[in-house]
């Protein structure tokens, strides 16, 4: 192989090297464990601190602050309960009632949120009684 040729080999696998090397570590950066109420509160302080997706459903008493764009509101398993904080833009979809995921931390009391996501109900649930 003539000294070209393995320069050019070379440079082709620093090449892939450093390209598998950002996918794997931008991968790694996004992600997030995705817990229940109930599993966030019986990890304890394993969560703590750590990067944590969160499902519940949005209970009563939201308080939104539109000037500052605080929210904060309380999400629940159906047994227990998080309060959640979070600033920044809210879907539209986002009311008590609703299931909301949030991206953050937990703090062992409150669960600061840095993404927000309102799940839509779905359009093809079957009505009660009906066909």
């Amino acid at each position: 192989m003539s000294r070209a040729k393995k320069k050019f080999a070379v440079a082709i696998v620093l090449f892939v090297a450093a390209g598998a090397y950002l996918a794997y570590s931008g991968a790694r950066s996004s992600m997030a464990y995705y817990l229940t109420v109930g599993e966030l509160l019986d990890r304890g302080p394993a969560v703590v601190g750590a990067s944590v997706r969160l499902n519940g459903k949005v209970l009563p008493g939201v308080d939104w602050d539109q000037v500052s764009g605080r929210l904060a509101f309380t999400v629940s398993d159906g047994s227990r309960q998080i309060p959640v904080v979070y600033q920044g833009v809210v879907p539209d979809t986002f009311k008590p009632g609703a299931e909301a995921v949030v991206e953050g931390t937990y703090d062992g009391t409150t669960f600061t949120a840095v993404r927000l996501f309102a799940k839509c109900p779905s359009k093809f649930e079957a009505k009660p009684g009906g066909v």
